[in-house]
């Protein structure tokens, strides 16, 4: 029993130092190769998931069913209770007008998933410029890429694109104008027959590729573990 409570509190104290160790700006960062969740698991998610009160319940989990590697993805699971699924990653106020200048992909298996990039400072006409850009993948297995693809929408009208048209990732830049920045990006699945399965992998937002595993690489206590007898 002693045991087991020194390992807790130490862990706790542990991750106290590493909270104190880590640069008070690092999450504020914007996203890059560099400011990079690259491996996300069911113990150390990396920053993924879905802290946003109106989808509460909706973030999805760890699975170790293969996508395009053997260590497992991220799998969304809808139904008529649960209509819909999201995670999603910090984006850092990354500028709306650089998120073209790199590939937007990911993997998945058969099922129905989505790019969603959530703006603010966008001209939205929302007081703060809210807005979610959405691209909805091929049903079939495949690496989503929406490059060229003028079958984007947004959630919010834009100057000159009404809300839910379809566009061009570029053409929706232009209209969200120079001060739209990305504040968190993500994966959902919303079938219209609200049932199905879906699984994703290495999902690439601004040179940065997170790939979701099924296991912890070091244990329960993800790198911690081995601090440990």
């Amino acid at each position: 029993m002693k045991r087991n409570l020194i390992r807790v509190t130490t862990v706790g104290a542990a991750l106290g130092i590493a909270g104190l160790i880590a640069p008070a700006g690092a999450n504020a960062a914007p996203v890059d190769e560099n400011n990079c969740a690259k491996v996300s698991s069911p113990g150390s998610p990396a920053g993924w998931g879905n802290t946003f009160s109106d989808e509460r319940g909706q973030a999805g989990k760890h699975s170790d069913v293969k996508v395009n590697d053997d260590d497992g993805s991220l799998q969304f699971v809808t139904t008529g209770d649960t209509p819909r699924q999201a995670s999603y990653h910090t984006a850092g106020r990354l500028p709306l007008a650089d998120v073209a200048k790199k590939p937007l992909t990911f993997h998945k298996s058969e099922g129905q998933a989505n790019w969603q990039i959530r703006l603010l400072d966008a001209e939205s006409g929302e007081p703060d410029g809210f807005a979610t850009l959405v691209w909805s993948a091929p049903e079939g297995k495949a690496k989503a890429d929406p490059a060229g693809s003028n079958e984007w929408w947004a959630t919010r009208a834009f100057p000159g694109i009404p809300k839910g048209s379809n566009a061009t990732l570029d053409k929706f830049i232009e209209a969200a104008g120079d001060k739209a920045v990305v504040n968190d990006y993500g994966i959902s699945s919303q079938p219209t027959s609200k049932a199905g399965t879906v699984n994703i992998d290495n999902v690439s937002f601004y040179g940065c590729t997170t790939n979701f595993t099924a296991t912890d690489v070091a244990g329960g206590f993800g790198s911690l573990e081995n601090l440990f007898p």
